[in-house]
């Protein structure tokens, strides 16, 4: 999900968290605990090397009312007591969106040593001259030293693209120019509901992706999604696989199955048994940024309830 203006973007929608209110997905940039590591992401990361896990968390100024997202970062990493929000965080681009400096969610956070997973969106056009500017943005942010990997437009099977004839010439028309570029290029599925099932059939060919992140969310849980399969179709192909957003719910509140604490801890013990069984190897990024005005992923103090559960999944990660 995304905030939804151009300077802040990521987000999730609504439901009632404890210790939350309203909802909110998806977001522009995020920071992960662990490692600062090099500049760019090399573009080959198979399975077979050794893979260190990064794990994040996605917030945004208007989660917490500040003016920076550093400080949304630092406030964060204060309520749950360990350094995600400055180590690695999902980045949302708009629609066609290539400037000509690093989206400011980057330059601040990466003065902090956060690397980044960038979704972008290119034109669906698909025209050479948007292949160019694509490929001269990348450069860019190579060029500025920014730490990154770039999703090919997160979450394409939700509604953007309805089937696996939109979708694949698409990827193959932009993939080959991120690979291109020399940074790893992903496939971020949104794994919630009747999208899971999206998610396998989408998985992208000729080329294939060089890494797996999934978005996946506690609602999506309780309402029977699970990640198996998809991860074992990534596994065939040698590809690793992890988390590029977890957290209480997305998209609207359910009305007659909301979520609740016993259901979240359900949750990330299932989160918990993929990664010790070694199925997240590339890490997991917690999502708390305000999204469409909605607040209900946001931890809003050190004592909510959920943040054992975000212990519990990023130890996990960890040691997997």
């Amino acid at each position: 999900m995304r905030p939804g203006t151009a300077g802040d973007q990521g987000g999730r929608v609504n439901a009632t968290a404890p210790g939350a209110r309203g909802l909110s997905r998806r977001e522009f940039v995020g920071c992960t605990a662990g490692i600062a590591a090099a500049a760019t992401f090399p573009s080959l990361q198979r399975t077979g090397a050794a893979v260190t896990p990064l794990t994040g968390a996605t917030v945004n100024p208007g989660a917490y009312n500040v003016s920076t997202y550093l400080d949304a970062a630092s406030i964060y990493n204060s309520y749950v007591g360990l350094p995600l929000a400055t180590t690695f965080e999902k980045v949302y681009m708009n629609h066609g969106q290539f400037g000509t400096a690093p989206p400011l969610k980057m330059t601040q956070l990466a003065a902090a040593g956060c690397q980044f997973l960038v979704s972008v969106e290119p034109s669906r056009t698909m025209t050479r001259t948007e292949q160019k500017l694509m490929a001269s943005w990348i450069a860019m942010l190579k060029t500025s030293g920014m730490s990154f990997r770039v999703v090919l437009y997160s979450e394409c099977n939700d509604k953007a693209f309805k089937t696996v004839g939109e979708w694949l010439p698409y990827w193959r028309y932009y993939a080959p120019v991120i690979k291109g570029a020399g940074v790893a290029c992903c496939y971020e599925p949104g794994c919630g509901g009747t999208a899971v099932s999206r998610a396998e059939a989408f998985f992208p060919s000729s080329p294939a992706p060089d890494e797996l992140w999934m978005d996946y969310y506690a609602t999506a849980f309780r309402g029977g999604s699970r990640l198996d399969k998809l991860i074992a179709i990534a596994g065939a192909a040698g590809i690793s696989a992890g988390l590029g957003e977890f957290g209480w719910s997305a998209g609207d509140a359910p009305t007659t199955n909301p979520m609740t604490m016993p259901w979240w801890d359900k949750y990330c013990v299932y989160l918990s048994q993929l990664a010790i069984g070694g199925k997240l190897k590339l890490g997991a990024i917690n999502f708390s940024a305000k999204a469409n005005n909605k607040t209900v992923d946001v931890i809003k103090s050190p004592t909510d309830p959920r943040i054992p559960g975000i212990h519990e999944v990023v130890g996990a990660v960890r040691l997997g």
